[in-house]
């Protein structure tokens, strides 16, 4: 039941998006080069660059920082590449839109070869398009799991989501999840283990232009007489009418944790490792993490895995910049052995290189145990069509406000598949 995305990128389209070098500066070069990075890791970039700067005297070009993460380059570039940073991080879903873009410059061969022994190589290969390669990969924990309050649950109990909400609701506490961001959604229709809901989804380019998208959620569950549509969405309409279930993302989590004066009415999320710190901090000796819980189909009676999406973190290089080779000797080294454990230690950042994955401290990091123990139920997260993302989004959003129902959710289906297959060229 492995997940697929099919990326048949003609290179005549994309590679011309990211091969055109000088063309324009940057904003204004002449001052040097511009990192973007989001507000949490400012810190941690300027002891970067200042190691940097130790390590490579001669290098003569001023390095300045901007406040820019990885989830608004894209917006950010798409308006003025040319005034876009010379160096800045994205999420690996995003590299067609930034070639489309102009945004991205190939990486040096010999570079790639480096990239290659030194990291996972699925982290390389996610910013690789035809046969080219575009980021520098630095984080491999761009995925989500299970928050838990080890105060109302044991580890056992955090396996069941049913468990789960029963335990929070006789605790009086809330289970948190984004029932309106497309990414989590999906958790109720994805997994690649038996057991698994088995939904998957295929994809395919020319150039930077969907041309096909095809999502298998109307077949049968494998041993079911159910679709894998019926079984996900009847899940998140059990879901959305469970008295501990409180809908929301990173803003309802944070709510939650400081909570009543004697504690916290949280009793467990699904998030990501950016909240493992202040989740940590609240809990204390309660902290639990794990992999995502299995949940039981009130269509079938069976046990389903929770799937999830699993992407990575990468820099790319601005094509525009005027200091071309310095900027990708920068990015080179803000991604190397020393710095993402540098970034491990005062980020959490789960490492994409093989040795600082392998240090004792990284192993024993619960949030990023989670995140490997969740890895054989995810799916490598590529360059998604929107119409996913659209679709997936509007169906959570429906079935949150209750609008879809067990009597609707057949023709509430159709709608949300034709939603992401509306692409479809006419010759397939």
């Amino acid at each position: 039941m492995k997940k697929k995305g099919i990326m048949a990128l003609i290179a005549c389209g994309v590679m011309a998006a990211g091969a055109t070098l000088g063309m324009a500066a940057c904003g204004n070069k002449e001052k040097g080069i511009t990192i973007w990075a989001s507000s949490d890791d400012q810190e941690t970039l300027k002891t970067m660059i200042a190691r940097f700067k130790e390590d490579n005297p001669d290098f003569s070009v001023p390095i300045t920082t901007g406040v820019v993460g990885a989830g608004d380059a894209v917006s950010k570039l798409s308006v003025d590449v040319s005034a876009g940073a010379d160096i800045y991080c994205y999420a690996n879903d995003q590299v067609v839109n930034l070639l489309s873009y102009g945004a991205l410059s190939a990486i040096p061969t010999k570079m790639v070869e480096t990239l290659l022994e030194e990291n996972d190589k699925d982290s390389v290969e996610s910013g690789k398009v035809n046969d080219k390669y575009y980021g520098y990969p630095y984080a491999a924990d761009n995925g989500y799991f299970l928050y838990y309050n080890k105060a109302i649950m044991s580890d056992e109990d955090a396996g069941s989501l049913e468990t789960i909400l029963a335990k929070c609701k006789a605790a009086g506490k809330t289970f948190v999840y984004d029932m309106e961001t497309a990414w989590y959604v999906g958790a109720f229709f994805l997994g690649t283990a038996e057991g698994c809901v088995g939904g998957t989804y295929d994809f395919e380019y020319e150039g930077t232009t969907v041309v096909y998208t095809h999502v298998n959620f109307d077949e049968k569950a494998p041993g079911s007489e159910y679709t894998i549509g019926e079984i996900g969405g009847q899940a998140l309409i059990d879901l959305a009418n469970a008295k501990a279930f409180v809908p929301g993302g990173d803003e309802q989590i944070s709510k939650d944790l400081n909570g009543d004066k004697n504690g916290t009415w949280f009793g467990a999320c699904i998030s990501g490792t950016w909240n493992a710190e202040k989740i940590q901090q609240t809990l204390g000796e309660n902290y639990g993490t794990a992999k995502l819980p299995t949940f039981h189909s009130s269509l079938d009676g069976k046990d389903y895995q929770m799937g999830s999406l699993l992407g990575y973190k990468l820099f790319g290089v601005n094509p525009n910049t005027k200091y071309l080779e310095e900027s990708h000797q920068l990015a080179a080294y803000l991604m190397n052995e020393q710095m993402q454990e540098l970034r491990f230690d005062e980020l959490q950042t789960g490492p994409s290189n093989k040795k600082v994955a392998q240090l004792e401290k990284v192993q024993k990091n619960a949030a990023l145990a989670a995140i490997i123990a969740q890895t054989p139920y995810a799916t490598p997260q590529g360059a998604i069509p929107t119409s996913y993302w659209d679709a997936m989004k509007q169906f959570g959003a429906n079935v949150k406000g209750k609008t879809v129902t067990s009597a609707t959710l057949k023709e509430d289906l159709e709608t949300f598949i034709k939603g992401f297959e509306k692409d479809i060229r006419a010759d397939k």
